[in-house]
């Protein structure tokens, strides 16, 4: 059963929770291939699994061309199905609105840098990994001692986004290409920063 002091200790110091999502061009460009659905649905999701709930403090916030850091949700904010859908209507309208470009390694940096100690850090992306030249070097803040960050690749020109998920060391890079499996791997990824 535990100690109820136990518990208030727990309360008195919530977990951080950081989204970092993609609103760039190519979200709205490319969402043929779902990625733009996968994003909403998966940010629907967290904000649906965590609102009301005082053991977390969620975060989120968007990239795009124009800018790394677009705040979204902050931990203040009352998570009703009005707000959830104000977010996502911006997501949709930031990716239609922002200059091409991609800011995917400069929001995770920012978001590393900014964040508390222990703070999970999740990032999502579509992979213009070629385009932008990401490189397995610029993903060098996913190792931070600091927090707890991952970043989870929803679309690849080829097989781009695999190859360099799979050289992130420590398993802090994956690819999902199917709008069912995104929110099991968050789930995963929650679970094992929480262990």
């Amino acid at each position: 059963r535990g100690n109820p002091a136990d518990r208030d200790t727990f309360l008195s110091n919530p977990i951080n929770i950081k989204l970092v999502v993609d609103v760039s061009a190519s979200m709205y460009r490319f969402g043929y291939d779902g990625r733009l659905e996968r994003l909403l649905e998966a940010t629907l999701m967290i904000m649906e699994c965590f609102k009301g709930d005082k053991r977390f403090n969620l975060h989120i916030t968007g990239h795009n061309g124009s800018s790394p850091k677009i705040d979204l949700v902050h931990p203040s904010m009352e998570l009703d199905e009005a707000t959830q859908l104000r977010v996502l209507e911006s997501m949709v309208a930031h990716t239609q609105y922002t200059y091409a470009g991609d800011h995917t390694i400069e929001a995770i940096e920012v978001a590393v840098e900014e964040s508390a100690p222990d703070t999970l850090v999740i990032a999502i992306s579509d992979a213009n990994l070629n385009r932008y030249d990401i490189t397995l070097k610029d993903l060098k803040p996913l190792q931070s001692a600091k927090v707890h960050a991952h970043l989870i690749f929803i679309a690849s020109l080829g097989d781009e986004a695999a190859a360099l998920a799979k050289a992130v060391p420590n398993e802090r890079a994956q690819c999902c290409m199917n709008t069912s499996d995104l929110p099991l791997i968050i789930k995963k990824i929650v679970t094992s920063a929480l262990k």
